[in-house]
């Protein structure tokens, strides 16, 4: 099948390669919306952030040295799960790959869930509060204390 042909590199290159370039986009992007994009692009650390912890390294250095290595162009390059310290090594190279299909619906899906999340909580927020008015004439009610 023509489909299963595509592969990307895996440990964590794909998402820090999506993470920067989604960041840089929002670089330019005025307001509000580069928040949420930035927010969005940092979103993609989640998955090298993961793989580090799983693997006992810090995931701060490792995440820094693959923005790194990819700030220098080299963008299949992802966590050396197997190094004790943390590292980085060349994906293909190393034979870790992960399906586009995999990484597409992963991100869209996500990217969906995200998005209802959102608007589900524009609606709560903006529906005013109904039910009963609570009572105004005992002060603090439900303090423990004994009088």
């Amino acid at each position: 099948m023509e489909w299963m042909k595509k592969l990307g590199y895996g440990g964590g290159a794909t998402e820090i390669e999506l993470a920067k370039q989604i960041t840089s986009y929002g670089e330019i992007c005025p307001g509000l919306e580069q928040y949420a994009i930035k927010t969005f692009a940092e979103a993609f650390e989640a998955i090298p952030q993961a793989l580090a912890e799983n693997s006992g390294v810090k995931a701060n250095e490792v995440i820094s040295k693959l923005y790194a290595v990819h700030q220098e162009g080299n963008k299949n390059v992802g966590l050396d799960i197997e190094a004790e310290i943390p590292a980085v090594k060349d994906m293909l190279e190393a034979g870790v790959l992960d399906t586009y299909l995999g990484k597409y619906w992963a991100i869209k899906l996500a990217t969906n869930v995200a998005i209802t999340v959102l608007r589900v909580d524009q609606i709560i927020m903006a529906k005013p509060a109904g039910g009963p008015k609570p009572p105004s004439g005992k002060k603090d009610w439900d303090d423990d204390q004994n009088d």
